[in-house]
């Protein structure tokens, strides 16, 4: 027997407070499992958000806005509905505020006016890369072949990768942006360092 979890209504948040030398912020948003035919368009979304010095959280957040050493993104292979999940390590004297606010302005900035055709070919391109360099062991076509019949259900599947990758459209990007990274569809995370003791 399999369950779904049923639609989140609004944004859960959690505040861990322990020792550790930096704050951190982790933003999850529910989207769905790997066969969803909006897959592609949420890996090109990843990419253009995260693959990259060039990417526009790399720049809203470590480059030009000096709030995080880093910022990464996760988007795994899943049977099941899963999450893409951003994580940022906050710089000391930066608020973790900030860091979540710089965020939210991005996907709201995809949501309202899209992504620029020069990002859209600049991620399909950095996908179709790594998965062309999968190709070249035997180790990698194994790979590709055993996520193909595991998450996508038929090992064939493998040689529809590159195209289904192609056909996503800048329209196809700004909808997914619309329809998953909204407030109510998200889960906050933010540890806050404390001291040996208690102390903030």
């Amino acid at each position: 027997m399999r369950t779904k979890e049923p639609k989140q209504l609004g944004e859960r948040r959690v505040i861990v407070r322990k020792q550790a030398q930096n704050p951190l912020v982790m933003v999850s948003y529910h989207v769905p499992e790997s066969r969803h035919a909006d897959n592609a368009a949420l890996q090109v979304f990843d990419a253009i958000m995260t693959a990259g010095r060039s990417s526009r959280l790399y720049r809203a957040l470590v480059d030009q806005g000096q709030v995080a050493f880093e910022v990464s993104a996760e988007l795994d292979d899943a049977i099941d509905p899963s999450q893409w999940v951003c994580n940022i390590s906050v710089k000391p004297g930066s608020s973790t505020e900030t860091a979540e606010k710089a965020l939210y302005a991005e996907v709201k900035r995809i949501s309202d006016t899209g992504v620029t055709p020069a990002e859209l070919s600049k991620a399909r391109n950095q996908l179709l890369a790594s998965l062309y360099r999968q190709f070249k062991t035997i180790a990698g076509k194994a790979n590709l072949l055993g996520r193909a019949e595991i998450y996508y259900g038929d090992w064939r599947m493998v040689n529809q990768f590159a195209a289904s990758l192609e056909k996503v459209t800048a329209a196809d990007v700004q909808r997914v942006a619309n329809l998953y990274f909204t407030e109510t569809n998200r889960t906050v995370a933010v540890l806050v360092p404390e001291e040996k003791g208690g102390a903030k």
